[in-house]
């Protein structure tokens, strides 16, 4: 992925940040806060109000001092005008390998590849985004189950790569060392491993069939930015299955990185040219499928994309799923730091032409989310990572998701005021803007999630404490202002702080229900009481949402619309045996 310019450290200060380990960090905040002390118009930038009881604040380690070798915005779709001449390779056709289809006995493969966004915490600058946590979340999720292979991708951290790893092991217990972190425990460790990398290279393969031989290849090319601090290159493995070979090639590429040349485009194509060229050397027998998987960095469909295929040899596989493996609008943790960035196609798992080819062979990116919420250092959320996963198969089962995890009971709720008949929206021009009910239709500024913490039943909430997200912005949750002037108690979205007394009140069932009648209540951290959200009914700020009233009446009411729209289906474009 890309590292924007806003967001990146110098690549001096990062090679200091890097080499020396410095204690120093990024203190650029994002979304800094000001408070804006004019009493007649106090409208927040990002405020800071005396509601200081955060629910969500940024992780440790401010912002990173831009450490990415994954955690960037990607380029744009335009990327690669100028790809490097396909050479550098070996010519396959002195092997004589045609390819055939797969044998009689049908014994298929199914591959998982995912970026858990790991990054390496011994290193400053790079935050902790609960990987512990996440490691836990991930071991015991749904996702990961059923699968013959899995490709982790930065998995840099090594408690928190011991903690994914030892609770998978019972499912997968063949598994190899992370690409780059030693020499030992392969049969071969091929390329140029640089004793001196600060970083491993985040790589890792688990099976639940038996792995014949391990190789670890270190790309020639060590890359640039940021990437350079790291090992990074791919793992080989020949698995057995039911006495049916398989060859997995799992592998992280070269970032889309500011400081490199045309994002870093020469370099992934060296290290295409490599695991191409590792193909060849092996001699794998025509009749054995050869896979390709991981984090590519190259956005479908792009200019560069479709070099890739050739360079690789590889077939296009039939997509499925989400549109987007990396998605800033759906996907919390990389809205966190790119909110504005366009989503993209980054992670794949292809199948080698030069050997047996499966009648059909699907890629689907499922988008998935954890039943239980993570929180380190105040922030919390319930994403696995900042990418979804990919699997690949050649037939869809009864275990393969048909349906967008993103898409909840709760998730693009709309609250209707029982005074005025309209809803409640966020501010169109302004992500932090005033909450009001003014509009009589619902629009995507009208529509809020709602997460109940510590509750694994996300199907039914109950009255209670209740964080609420705009879903068009996501990170942005309601609190309300006291910074001065008469906004004061006026609600409005705030970067990655919730009100952490915000309750709401079911007033007509248990579970929250479509139609409900509801309320809202917080605390008053300054009076240090608790009163109810009401809708504004006069003057400059009428409409406004409130904290201000002490009993319930018509404004502190509110009907809860619950979003009918369909979780994304994507059942029919499955193939099936």
């Amino acid at each position: 992925m890309r590292c924007l310019p806003e967001k990146e450290s110098s690549y001096k200060d990062l090679f200091i940040s890097l080499l020396f380990l410095s204690n120093q960090t990024n203190n650029n905040q994002v979304n800094s806060a000001s408070i804006n002390n004019d009493s007649t118009n106090a409208n927040p930038v990002n405020p800071a109000s005396a509601n200081n009881n955060q629910v969500n604040a940024i992780p440790v380690n401010d912002e990173p001092a831009n450490l990415n070798l994954a955690n960037s915005a990607p380029a744009n779709n335009n990327q690669a005008n100028a790809v490097p001449a396909n050479n550098g390779l070996m010519n396959e056709n002195s092997l004589n390998n045609i390819p055939t289809k797969v044998n009689s006995k049908n014994v298929e493969i199914k591959v998982l590849s995912h970026n858990v966004f790991m990054l390496p915490t011994n290193l400053p600058g790079w935050g902790n985004w609960g990987h512990d946590e996440r490691a836990k979340r991930i071991s015991q999720s749904d996702y990961v189950k059923n699968q013959d292979v899995i490709v982790f991708e930065e998995a840099f951290d090594t408690n928190a790569r011991n903690i994914l790893l030892d609770n998978l092991r019972k499912e997968y217990p063949y598994q190899t060392d992370v690409v780059g972190r030693t020499k030992n425990n392969w049969d071969a460790s091929l390329g140029n491993f640089r004793s001196y990398s600060l970083v491993n290279g985040g790589v890792v393969i688990l099976s639940k069939w038996p792995i014949e031989e391990k190789i670890q290849y270190i790309f020639n090319d060590s890359g640039c930015g940021a990437d350079w601090f790291a090992n990074k290159g791919f793992v080989y493995v020949k698995i057995n299955k039911e006495g049916k070979k398989f060859h997995v090639i799992g592998t992280h590429v070269q970032s889309q990185d500011q400081n490199c040349s045309n994002l870093g485009v020469p370099n992934r194509a060296n290290q295409f040219n490599d695991i191409r060229n590792f193909i060849y050397s092996k001699n794998i027998p025509k009749d054995e499928t050869v896979l390709i998987v991981g984090d590519l960095n190259v956005i479908k469909k792009s200019n560069e994309y479709f070099d890739m295929i050739s360079r690789l040899n590889v077939n296009e596989p039939k997509y499925v799923g989400v549109p987007f493996t990396w998605d800033a609008k759906t996907n919390e943790i990389a809205a966190y730091y790119y909110e504005n960035q366009e989503p993209v196609y980054l992670d794949y798992i292809f199948v080698s032409k030069l050997h047996a080819q499966p009648p059909v062979w699907q890629n689907l990116a499922y988008d998935p989310v954890s039943k239980q919420t993570w929180t380190t250092s105040g922030y919390t959320s319930d994403e696995f990572s900042d990418h979804y996963p990919v699997y690949g198969f050649v037939y869809a089962d009864s275990s393969t998701p048909t349906k967008s995890g993103h898409k909840r009971k709760y998730d693009q709720v709309s609250f209707q005021s029982a005074a005025n008949g309209k809803f409640i929206q966020a501010d169109p021009n302004r992500k932090n803007g005033w909450l009001k009910a003014d509009t009589a239709i619902e629009t995507d500024f009208t529509k809020f999630n709602l997460l109940q913490e510590g509750n694994l039943n996300p199907s039914c909430i109950k009255s209670g404490l209740v964080r609420i997200e705009s879903s068009h912005s996501l990170n942005y949750f309601w609190n309300w202002w006291l910074g001065g002037g008469s906004g004061n108690y006026g609600y409005y979205p705030k970067f990655n702080d919730a009100s952490n007394q915000l309750e709401i009140i079911n007033l007509s069932t248990e579970c929250l229900e479509d139609g409900n009648k509801i309320a809202f209540k917080d605390y008053d951290t300054y009076s240090k009481d608790h009163y109810y959200l009401t809708v504004w009914d006069k003057g400059n700020w009428n409409e406004h949402l409130y904290l201000w009233k002490d009993s319930i009446s018509q404004r502190e009411i509110f009907y809860l619309r619950l979003n009918s729209t369909p979780a994304k289906n994507w059942n029919t474009d499955l193939i099936y045996r």
